[in-house]
């Protein structure tokens, strides 16, 4: 949320401004538009309702990630995007009237302002990730680190946005995505600034700020529809949000005349206030963000900031943003956001759902180390009572990155390193990883040419495996045992697909129905012998449709005379495996308490079970892998280890190792004496 960090020109108070800077004399301004005495854009005294407005902002993101309530608090980012957009460009459009902007002063203030409190929390981040996390998640905290420092941090987790990648909430860095949106932006707007100056075009400018936000709030909206994840991270389709600030700092000088506080007044405040707060309530992870559904909460804090301008009595609303109690918040809010962030995540890695007294414990612990490092981080450096010199400033800026980067870089090319870990827990960690190479997801245009081929090569195949991200999980066993008895199959996979022809899930329907009719017109045009049906039986199932598009597409298969084989579903989890046997490794407790009940297990299958009986007796061949993961026996408990290692990459995907358990399982498929010249016979 990197507009926390916006220079404060509402977080100083007045008298206590840093030194001027530099005044760089080669840059013309003789041609700027010249503003009264009164205008907002020349004025940067202290407001305390800007404060109040990164408190609103602040404090909603955090019970949002926290899951105290406001599910769509998450807006709050769209917030601070404006109240920077505003804030930078008030200064620099000040600095550039007063012939005295230069790019390095400008850069010595974002560096004062955000540099050291990132390099703290994100040094201790490292620090707390050698004790709290597996290889995995470890080397992906290098790699943010590295990211970050190259202000790069909303690419990079946007590349690793995927199925099989760890959970987003995890991520103990994942929130200095946008703080690298808004780097982004000011490596670029300032030299806009700068050429649209000399070209004596300050006339146009504001025209130019209000086509280049439509254009990305155009580009978010259709991005929001295509490319969702590209569109939330990326600068293009969240640079209209930062616009919309420019163009409050842009607005003729008379737009925001002297006014007595009234009804209309007090309306349009408290307007502006409920297109923040209703969103907060209203929205949830399932918005489509940002698109159209970003612009309630950003026209909020434009109309709040606007209005806040206006000279005369404040309104209410005015008068609470200004409130103390707010107004230290809104001063904290940086600090508290870098902080609030990785405590959750790292809670949340190691005990997976927080309750409620968890919850406002992360909390509270981030507004205490939200409020040293404001006093102790934050605030020296800012005044310059440490490091006044640009000298002193980049010689200790210097250290930090070589410091952070050094450290992100080794842990990310040591793969997490290991070897920190005690051997139990490297146990868990090695065998709890899956081998991407079987991580295939594939296209109707895909099917035939792409179909991907295991085990034996320049034979014909023998089978095709046809599923879900649960077929790819155990498709290392079946190309081990293809290896050992000279036969080949193929893999058509896709995650959250369903190998049902003519069903679809509304959150996956594009693409959907056309693979599956790939999918079984390839079957049947080449006479493939045995098919093998794998997926999430457990999740389809709840939706009545699902059952008869199956039952139909296995119809079609067994008419056509191929032996159809369905393996029945693992035992889902109600948390990450591997996490957990480390979280109790880590606290020395039993690692049995991750066990499932059999009995428990069997209770909640009966439906299933049911369906598979029925679909035995149609001729389908029904396969069970729980005597092979939990032995013959499974009204005990149903523990998701071994002595050797972790059959779970996370709840409910077998790793690798758990994978090659359920060889065995697969033989009767393998070894069946049925050929493609006989199939169909």
């Amino acid at each position: 949320m990197s507009t926390i960090a916006a220079d404060p020109v509402s977080a100083v108070p007045a008298g206590a401004a840093a030194r001027p800077p530099e005044i760089d004399r080669s840059f013309p301004t003789s041609h700027l538009p010249s503003r009264s005495s009164n205008s907002t854009c020349t004025q940067l005294s202290y407001r305390a309702d800007i404060d109040g407005l990164r408190a609103v902002a602040v404090l909603s993101v955090l019970f949002c990630h926290a899951g105290i309530g406001l599910s769509g608090g998450y807006v709050g980012v769209d917030v601070f995007f404006v109240i920077s957009g505003f804030l930078i460009t008030s200064l620099i459009l000040k600095d550039l009237r007063q012939d005295r902007f230069s790019m390095r002063e400008f850069w010595v203030r974002r560096i004062r302002r955000i540099v050291p409190a990132l390099f703290v929390v994100t040094f201790a981040t490292l620090v707390a990730g050698w004790f709290l996390l597996l290889p995995d998640a470890y080397t992906s905290l290098g790699k943010s680190v590295v990211a970050l420092v190259l202000i790069m941090a909303n690419v990079n987790f946007w590349s690793e946005i995927g199925y099989f990648n760890p959970a987003a909430e995890v991520k103990p860095l994942l929130h200095t995505w946008s703080l690298a949106v808004e780097e982004q932006f000011y490596l670029i707007f300032p030299l806009f600034l700068m050429v649209i100056a000399r070209l004596k075009q300050f006339h146009r400018l504001f025209g130019i700020v209000l086509f280049a936000s439509v254009l990305s709030l155009g580009l978010s909206a259709y991005g929001t529809r295509i490319r969702p994840e590209a569109a939330f991270y990326l600068l293009p389709t969240r640079a209209f949000e930062l616009l919309i600030g420019v163009l409050l700092a842009l607005r003729p000088p008379d737009a925001a005349p002297a006014a007595p506080r009234n009804l209309y007044g007090e309306i349009i405040c408290l307007f502006g206030l409920g297109l923040i707060v209703i969103p907060c309530v209203i929205y949830s992870y399932a918005t489509p963000f940002p698109g159209l559904y970003a612009l309630p909460p950003v026209l909020g804090a434009a109309i709040l900031i606007h209005r806040g301008a206006i000279s005369g009595r404040p309104s209410l609303v005015h008068r609470f943003l200004a409130w103390r109690v707010m107004v230290f918040i809104g001063l904290i809010s940086y600090s508290l956001y870098l902080w609030h962030w990785p405590l959750i995540a790292f809670a949340r890695y190691l005990l997976g759902e927080i309750d409620y007294r968890i919850a406002f414990t992360l909390v509270g612990a981030s507004f205490g180390l939200g409020v040293l490092s404001w006093r102790y981080v934050e605030t020296p450096f800012r005044s310059r009572r440490v490091f006044s010199s640009q000298r002193g400033l980049f010689a200790v800026t210097s250290v930090g990155f070589i410091i952070v980067s050094a450290g992100g870089a080794y842990v990310q090319y040591a793969e997490g390193a290991p070897q920190r870990l005690s051997p139990r827990a490297r146990r868990i960690a090695a065998t709890s990883q899956r081998d991407a190479a079987y991580i295939r997801e594939l296209r109707a245009e895909d099917i035939p040419a792409n179909l991907v081929q295991y085990g034996a090569h320049g034979v014909p195949p023998h089978c095709l495996v046809w599923g879900d991200s649960h077929a790819m999980a155990i498709l290392p066993a079946i190309a081990a045992l293809c290896l050992e008895e000279g036969v080949a199959v193929l893999g058509a996979t896709r995650s959250g697909t369903p190998p049902a022809v003519g069903y679809y899930r509304k959150s996956r329907r594009a693409g959907m129905l056309e693979f599956n009719d790939a999918v079984l017109e390839y079957a049947l045009s080449a006479a493939i012998p045995n098919v093998l049906l794998v997926g999430a039986w457990d999740r389809y199932l709840k939706d009545p449709l699902f059952e008869g598009a199956l039952r139909e597409t296995i119809g079609a298969l067994l008419k056509a005379g191929i032996k159809v084989y369905l393996m029945k579903d693992v035992p889902r989890f109600g948390f990450d495996i591997p996490r957990r046997l480390f979280y109790y490794t880590l606290s020395g407790e039993d690692l049995a308490r991750s066990g499932l009940a059999g009995v428990a297990y069997k209770e909640s299958t009966l439906s299933q079970s049911a369906m598979f009986v029925d679909l035995a007796n149609r001729g389908v061949h029904i396969l069970d892998p729980i005597p092979y993961l939990f032995g013959e026996e499974s009204s005990g408990i149903m523990l998701p280890y071994d002595n050797e290692g972790c059959y779970y990459y996370d709840s409910h995907h077998l790793s690798t190792y758990g994978a090659l358990r359920l060889k065995s399982l697969f033989v009767p498929i393998i070894r069946s004496s049925v050929r493609p010249n006989e199939a169909g016979q």
